[in-house]
């Protein structure tokens, strides 16, 4: 473990979510499932991304799935009837303990479409043979959300239907 990220989350400062259920994580578009990260404009802090992944369960042919952002900042990033995914504090733990300013959406409508930023995996499964491993990027610090944007995962080529999973952390703007 980075020794910034645990003197990070042994001050409450470190948060992790992820969907309950293998869900659809759509192609490029405003309609966004899988998971999505949003720092809210005038948040007060910046969002460090620690790690993100996905498990992928059942995929006909080849596909591919990454980490999309947005083009610009926004004041609104999502419109309203989001499904709302539950934050962990990593000092604090629990379901929805002291959850910071972030907000994780499993289904989000955006507010514009989002520009593929960068791959986690691509993998092609047979129907004989479902399922595949974790696609996981450890960004250690690389990628940050500042206020008014957002990381969300997406489809490049077809919607895939998987597990996804991001941890961050919460700093005040430097």
């Amino acid at each position: 473990m980075d020794r910034t990220y645990l003197n990070e989350a042994r001050l409450g400062n470190v948060y992790h979510s992820h969907n309950t259920t293998a869900g659809i994580v759509t192609v490029l578009s405003t309609t966004c499932t899988g998971l999505v990260l949003v720092n809210p404009w005038n948040s007060g802090k910046e969002l460090t991304v620690a790690d993100m992944s996905a498990v992928g369960t059942t995929l006909g042919a080849t596909r591919e799935i990454g980490i999309a952002v947005p083009t610009e900042v926004q004041e609104t990033v999502v419109t309203a009837g989001a499904t709302a995914a539950v934050i962990h504090n990593g000092k604090l733990a629990g379901a929805n303990v002291n959850r910071g300013v972030g907000r994780v959406y499993s289904i989000a409508t955006l507010t514009s479409t989002p520009l593929w930023f960068r791959p986690l995996g691509s993998a092609r499964v047979t129907a004989a043979v479902e399922g595949l491993g974790a696609m996981s990027t450890d960004f250690d610090g690389t990628v940050i959300v500042p206020q008014g944007f957002y990381v969300a995962f997406s489809a490049l080529t077809a919607d895939v239907v998987a597990l996804c999973s991001i941890t961050w952390v919460e700093t005040d703007p430097s």
